[in-house]
């Protein structure tokens, strides 16, 4: 009987390429200059979380699919990829809509076409659930954080 169990190549490539974007993240970070004016909680702080999120799961996912784990990743299911370039021209549209339409419309934009790839089809609820999330991140990032982020045509509105 052989236990010794194979290592999953795509696994151990996604692991250690998000351990890698981690330590990018990590290192920018630490460069970053903020103004005295902040007391104990600054801007880092987000970044940090992240950083630090990402490195933990990138190392679990490096580590189960080096001990051959093959609940971590999946090497058996094909690319659906149709669904990939839905996501894909979300992304894009996202861009390109972010400057003069602004965040929200953007937003909502990316929302539902990550919710059209996924399979839904119940698009007055996605646009509803979307349109209530981008609006939260919006208010929180402008309001709460102090990031202005771009309000395109909703300008007067929000």
């Amino acid at each position: 009987m052989n236990t010794k169990q194979s290592i999953a190549g795509a696994g151990l490539a996604i692991g250690l390429g998000l351990v890698a974007i981690a330590s990018v993240i990590g290192f920018e970070t630490m460069q970053m200059r903020v103004p005295p004016s902040y007391a104990r909680v600054g801007p880092q702080i987000f970044p940090y979380i992240i950083a630090i999120g990402m490195a933990l799961a990138g190392g679990y996912i490096a580590w189960k699919s080096y001990r051959g784990g093959d609940d971590v990743i999946d090497d058996v299911e094909p690319t659906d990829w149709k669904n990939v370039g839905i996501i894909a021209l979300g992304l894009i549209a996202h861009m390109n809509l972010l400057r003069p339409a602004g965040f929200v419309p953007a937003g909502l934009v990316l929302f539902m076409s990550v919710a059209i790839a996924f399979g839904s089809r119940r698009y007055g609820r996605d646009a509803i659930v979307g349109l209530f999330l981008v609006m939260f991140a919006y208010i929180g990032f402008t309001y709460g954080l102090g990031l202005q982020l771009p309000p395109g045509i909703l300008k007067g509105l929000l």
